[in-house]
């Protein structure tokens, strides 16, 4: 499809140059009547539900790690998590003993 192509907005009744509707798709505010022919514009219930497709399908992975590398705490972080734990632990039971 070349470039220069003029593409007819059947909502608003203009022609609009291919790159254009390409970005009026991507940004979902329009959608194809008939590719590379025509395009009409997405009424805001059609854009929310065109936005939300393709958030999911642009989500980032499920694990925030790059494949094949795993993240290994400091041990020292390891340790001080634990007595932080264990101190928030001992306060709460000491709380409960009071109440």
């Amino acid at each position: 499809m070349s470039n220069n192509k003029r593409i007819m907005n059947l909502t608003r009744g203009y022609s609009m140059k291919f790159k254009q509707a390409l970005h009026a798709i991507e940004q979902c505010a329009a959608s194809w009547v008939e590719y590379g022919v025509s395009i009409r514009d997405l009424s805001l219930q059609e854009s929310i539900e065109a936005r939300n497709k393709q958030s999911k399908e642009r989500e980032p992975l499920p694990l925030s790690e790059i494949p094949g590398i795993k993240f290994d705490p400091p041990a020292n972080a390891l340790n001080s998590n634990r007595q932080s734990s264990l101190l928030a632990y001992e306060a709460g039971k000491f709380a409960a003993m009071g109440a």
